[in-house]
């Protein structure tokens, strides 16, 4: 292998990294029966198969002569590549961007034999069918060209890895609001079911008391009321059996039994009234049970709000991201990931349907 220049292992690492976009996106496309741009990156580049490959050239060099070293050497080292790497992005941002688990001999879902083995066989395509044509035309350009085409396509490579990026730290951002969002939604829902039962608790307290107490007033008025007609009657016969006696006395007597019944009624009376302030504590507790579920629904709809601003704020860019890895998984927020995914799919949708439907008005 010739010795090439800094410029001339930057082109390498261009060409590979789109040669496995190509081989990347057109597998997936199969695999989802549709077009898609594969990568990390917007632009058409995977850097992982451009280092992998790099790698592969750099430590198979003392191992050229023997086919079994070399295969060894470039898929061993690779593997470790591929590892590393699937493991810092996951660190980093929360997200698989690719994911073995469940493969034969996976280990922690970043490789498996399947991908191991794809190294060994990438190993001999790179170093003896691969590189050895791509040798030929790079060095056949003028160096000073290769400079050129180097340092105007780094800049675009650069900007593309910058917000992608940004785009999978702002993912990472997103799910780990989403997540806290749901742990509090979750408990404010229990919460309120929680009111929501103490509350239809102190209504039938309040219902059963109220009943309670109206019949104990009516058996009580009842009661009092017979016992005054009765007590009327009797004073009533008297009076008449001792008219003519009395006739005389009548006047004062009127003014006594009047006295007598006032004050009865007085100390009587006041039994209807009592078991009814009984019903103040339990018509306050309804009251703060109520305010309290009206604050809990209030702050469950801000968190929901927030929720979706901060969606709509980032959604363009971490759905173009999601879009590029459709096998993406985050085992560290599970439920958040896959609300998020489900609601950049319905907003897909949503926006093909308005796009259909704005083409048909123009027809």
């Amino acid at each position: 292998m010739e010795i090439y220049t800094f410029s001339q292992w930057v082109l390498f690492f261009y060409i590979y990294c789109f040669l496995g976009w190509v081989f990347e996106s057109v597998y997936v496309s199969i695999s989802e029966k549709h077009w898609v741009n594969r990568g990390f990156l917007k632009g058409p580049l995977l850097p992982i198969y451009g280092f992998g490959a790099l790698c592969v050239l750099v430590v198979t060099i003392p191992f050229r002569d023997n086919l079994p070293l070399m295969c060894l050497a470039g898929m061993g080292s690779a593997t470790v590549l591929e590892y590393v790497t699937g493991a810092v992005m996951e660190k980093l941002f929360h997200v698989r961007y690719w994911d073995y688990t469940g493969r034969l001999l996976s280990v922690n879902g970043h490789i498996c034999l399947a991908s191991v083995l794809c190294w060994a066989v990438m190993t001999i395509l790179v170093v003896d069918v691969l590189q050895v044509q791509l040798e030929k035309v790079v060095l056949a350009v003028n160096e000073q060209i290769v400079t050129v085409i180097v340092f105007a396509v780094t800049p675009f490579v650069t900007g593309d890895l910058v917000t992608s990026f940004r785009a999978a730290i702002r993912l990472k951002d997103v799910l780990v609001y989403l997540e806290h969002a749901e742990e509090e939604l979750a408990q404010l829902a229990e919460r309120r079911r929680e009111l929501e039962m103490a509350l239809a608790e102190r209504r039938h307290e309040m219902d059963t008391l109220f009943e309670k107490r109206r019949s104990e007033m009516e058996t009580l008025f009842e009661a009092r009321r017979s016992e005054m007609e009765t007590s009327f009657e009797e004073r009533r016969n008297e009076i008449e059996k001792a008219l003519e006696e009395r006739r005389h006395e009548l006047g004062m007597s009127l003014e006594e039994r009047k006295i007598d019944l006032e004050k009865y009624l007085r100390e009587n009376g006041g039994h209807g009234i009592t078991p009814v302030k009984g019903m103040a504590d339990h018509i306050a507790a309804v009251q703060e049970l109520t305010d309290k579920l009206s604050t809990l629904q209030e702050k469950a709809g801000r968190l929901s709000a927030e929720s979706e601003l901060l969606q709509k704020l980032n959604g363009k860019s971490i759905r173009g991201l999601l879009k590029r890895n459709p096998k993406a998984v985050s085992y560290s927020h599970r439920d958040a990931f896959a609300s998020l995914k489900k609601r950049m799919i319905r907003k897909t949708d949503e926006t093909k349907e308005e796009q259909a439907s704005d083409e048909s008005s123009a027809d």
